[in-house]
C-alpha cells in the first residue's frame, strides 16, 4: 500500500471514532429511595419479657459502645432541660434545696435502634432538683462512630419504677410500675409495659399495656398493617381486651416530626366478655397529608386521666 493511501485511511478512522463519541449518551444514575425496612420493625410480641426473665445487661456491646461510655456521656435531661456530663454515672451541683442531681440507673440495654447494624443503647436517667420528686426519663443513645450520642428522650414520670428494659427488633420495651389512682407518689403498684420506637429523631410511645385485677388492658390495631400505604379515605379496625370507660377511645394523628394533625374519639362495640372492637374511617386529604403518619388509639382512666392502654399504627396515607 502506498504512503499516499495510508494518511486518508487514518483520517477517516479518526473521524468515525469522533462521531461515535459525540453521539453516545451516558446512562443516568438514578438515586433510589431508602427501603421501608430501614425504619424500625416492631416485634411480633406485644410486650417485653418479664423482669425475672431478663438477664443481667452486658457491660459492652458489639460495635464499641460500653457501659463506661454511657456512664460518662453527655446528656440533655428532659425534665429540667439541662445539659450535663456524667462522671461514673452521676452529676451533682449545689446543696440542699438548690441542688441538682442526675443519675444513670442500673437498668439499661444494648441493641440496634436505627437499623445501621451497630449496637445502640437505652438508658434511664433520674433527675432531682432538691425536692422529693425523682423524675425518670428514657434516653435513646445511638452509636455514632463508636461513641454514644443521645438522639431521643421520653419522660416516664415521678418516682416510677422501671424493672427491666430490653431492645429487640429496634423497639425499646419497658416493664415498670407506675402510680395507680390511689397510690401515693412514693409507692407505685400498677404494672405497666411500654414500647418505644425511634422514628426520625424522636422516641415515640407506640404501646401501653396495664394490668389491673389480673387482666391486661391491650389495644391492637388489626388493619391496616404497620408500614403499609393507604389511599384516602381509609378504614382502621382494631380490638380491645377490656372495654374502655363509656366504651369510648380517643385517637390522635401525628406526622413523624411530631405535628398533631387530627384528634377525636370513637365508640367501641362490646364483644364477648370484657373485649370489644372498633372501626374508624379517616380522610386526611383535606389536611394535605401525603406521607407517613402515626395514629394512636388511647384508653384513659376516668379516675385520674392517665393512660390505661394505647395502641398505634404507622402508615403512609396519600
Amino acid at each position: 500500500m502506498s504512503r499516499k493511501l495510508i494518511s486518508p485511511i487514518i483520517v477517516l478512522m479518526l473521524a468515525v471514532l469522533a462521531c461515535n463519541v459525540q453521539t453516545a449518551t451516558p446512562t443516568p444514575i438514578v438515586p433510589t429511595a431508602p427501603a421501608i425496612t430501614d425504619t424500625p420493625v416492631p416485634p411480633t410480641a406485644t410486650v417485653g419479657p418479664a423482669a425475672s426473665d431478663t438477664p443481667v445487661p452486658p457491660t459492652a456491646a458489639p460495635g464499641g459502645l460500653t457501659l463506661d461510655m454511657l456512664k460518662n456521656a453527655t446528656y440533655h435531661t428532659p425534665f429540667y432541660n439541662r445539659t450535663v456530663t456524667l462522671v461514673n454515672g452521676m452529676y451533682t451541683e449545689g446543696t440542699g434545696a438548690s441542688s441538682f442531681t442526675v443519675q444513670m440507673e442500673a437498668v439499661y440495654a444494648f441493641g440496634d435502634l436505627n437499623g445501621d447494624g451497630k449496637a445502640d443503647a437505652a438508658v434511664l436517667l433520674t433527675e432531682n432538683g432538691g425536692g422529693s420528686g425523682v423524675f425518670v426519663s428514657l434516653i435513646a443513645v445511638v452509636n455514632q462512630a463508636g461513641a454514644p450520642h443521645q438522639i431521643g428522650a421520653a419522660q416516664l414520670g415521678d418516682r416510677v419504677q422501671v424493672n427491666s428494659v430490653d431492645i429487640s427488633s429496634a423497639v425499646i420495651h419497658l416493664d415498670m410500675l407506675v402510680q395507680g389512682p390511689s397510690d401515693p407518689m412514693c409507692c407505685p403498684s400498677l404494672a405497666e409495659k411500654q414500647n418505644y420506637w425511634l422514628i426520625g429523631n424522636g422516641l415515640w410511645l407506640m404501646r401501653v399495656n396495664t394490668t389491673t385485677g389480673g387482666v391486661e388492658h391491650i389495644i391492637d390495631v388489626d388493619s391496616p398493617g404497620i408500614w403499609t400505604t393507604v389511599t384516602n379515605p381509609f378504614t382502621v379496625t382494631g380490638t380491645v381486651t377490656v372495654l374502655p370507660f363509656e366504651n369510648t377511645l380517643a385517637y390522635k394523628i401525628y406526622t413523624t416530626d411530631g405535628t398533631k394533625v387530627n384528634e377525636g374519639s370513637l365508640m367501641v362495640t362490646p364483644g364477648s366478655g370484657t373485649s370489644g372492637s372498633f372501626t374508624r374511617n379517616f380522610d386526611l386529604s383535606s389536611a394535605g397529608i401525603s406521607d407517613w403518619v402515626i395514629i394512636q388509639f388511647i384508653d384513659t382512666s376516668a379516675a385520674d386521666g392517665s393512660i390505661v392502654s394505647l395502641g398505634s399504627v404507622i402508615l403512609k396515607a396519600h
